[in-house]
């Protein structure tokens, strides 16, 4: 994230057992750049129970009282599929962490994930894939995957200060894909969510939730590509917002050989233009976007390179016309390479993702491209 003149990176790292019956320990990183200079790698969280997953990365935003908040994600019981997401804060930007609790109010030991966050104009806001209405798996019968029931979509608001407390989180959708990522910006009138709605019939199309300013909107479809899949993807959407100006885009499974697919909103996203591909020839998807000053517009996503994947870049403009896709960096085609990220700081975009090298170490790997190379 882009913390005034300074940058700010988030990751997850493993650390291997020190002796062959203990237990592999994770934990939540941070280094902030000022000045092109990195600081010392501070620890957000730690310990055995840190549940990593490639998909289902850390935040860090800056809340409205100056504080640092941080969500990861811990284990609350046995089951693979039960864990809770979990705030920290920091009062000294960054060096020191202190564990909050969950950011949701169940203590029941379910699924809850996939969180996005943002902060702007005075207020926080959080979504999430919170699984408290479904059924963890009999996992000593064999059983694996999501149980019954549906995971829901639920959203928070942070108080503006520590010393407040902060309202409940609301059920936005009672119906949503399992483990695609979520994404949220905060447009004039305030958060805009985007992610997978998964229909009775088993369509997986982009839905979007905003906030009215009394209440949520009810979910209404960005595009209806009637993609019927009996599974969860991993690949959610991505969406960036300037005032009343949204762009979203997002991968789809409806097309032979799938599809980059792209929407813009003026209005707040009340409404959203019709849905145009950017890419249908193969691609990963796992899609990225920035909303420039100017309206234009950067989606970024992994497209397939033989056996390998490349991360690529493309410009939209306001009037329509698309640029050329500008290749950024090669990545591992499995789901190693983890979804790539992207900000806007000045006239540069700064971009990570992950490498993995022949024996199969993982590293963070940071791009910096300047905004007229790839507009064009």
């Amino acid at each position: 994230m882009v913390d005034g003149s300074a940058l700010l990176l988030s990751w997850i790292e493993a650390i291997p057992p020190v002796a062959p019956s203990a237990k592999t320990t994770h934990r939540v990183c941070m280094s902030r750049c000022t000045d092109g200079a990195w600081s010392d790698v501070a620890v957000i969280a730690s310990g055995e129970n840190l549940f990593a997953n490639w998909a289902d990365t850390p935040t860090v935003v800056r809340a409205t009282d100056g504080r640092l908040l941080a969500t990861w994600l811990r284990k609350s019981a046995e089951s693979t599929y039960a864990y809770d997401a979990v705030v920290s804060e920091s009062k000294d930007d960054g060096k020191t962490w202190e564990t909050l609790g969950s950011i949701h109010s169940d203590e029941k030991p379910a699924e809850h994930g996939f969180v996005s966050g943002s902060s702007l104009h005075e207020l926080t806001a959080y979504c999430w894939l919170d699984g408290r209405a479904m059924e963890l798996p009999d996992e000593s019968a064999g059983g694996h995957g999501h149980g019954g029931g549906d995971m829901m979509l639920r959203a928070t608001r942070v108080a503006p200060r520590a010393d407040r407390v902060s309202p409940p989180s609301e059920i936005l959708d009672d119906r949503v894909c399992e483990c695609c990522p979520t994404d949220l910006a905060i447009g004039h009138f305030g958060p805009i969510i985007v992610y997978r709605d998964r229909g009775e019939d088993g369509t997986r199309d982009i839905a979007v939730v905003r906030w009215l300013g009394e209440g949520w909107s009810v979910p209404k479809l960005v595009s209806r590509d009637g993609w019927m899949l009996e599974g969860c993807p991993v690949n959610g959407p991505s969406i960036s917002a300037n005032g009343n100006d949204v762009f979203v885009a997002w991968w789809t499974g409806e097309p032979e050989h799938g599809a980059v697919r792209a929407a813009r909103s003026k209005d707040g996203a009340r409404s959203f233009s019709e849905a145009f591909d950017l890419d249908t020839d193969g691609s990963l998807g796992r899609v990225e976007t920035l909303l420039l000053p100017n309206r234009d517009a950067l989606v970024f996503w992994y497209d397939l390179d033989g056996a390998n994947a490349k991360l690529v870049g493309k410009w939209l403009a306001t009037s329509g016309s698309i640029g050329a896709a500008h290749t950024i960096a090669r990545v591992s085609a499995d789901r190693s390479s983890g979804f790539p990220r992207a900000v806007l700081q000045d006239n540069d975009v700064w971009l990570t993702c992950t490498a993995v090298d022949a024996n199969k170490s993982r590293s963070v790997k940071l791009y910096r491209a300047p905004i007229a190379a790839l507009t064009k």
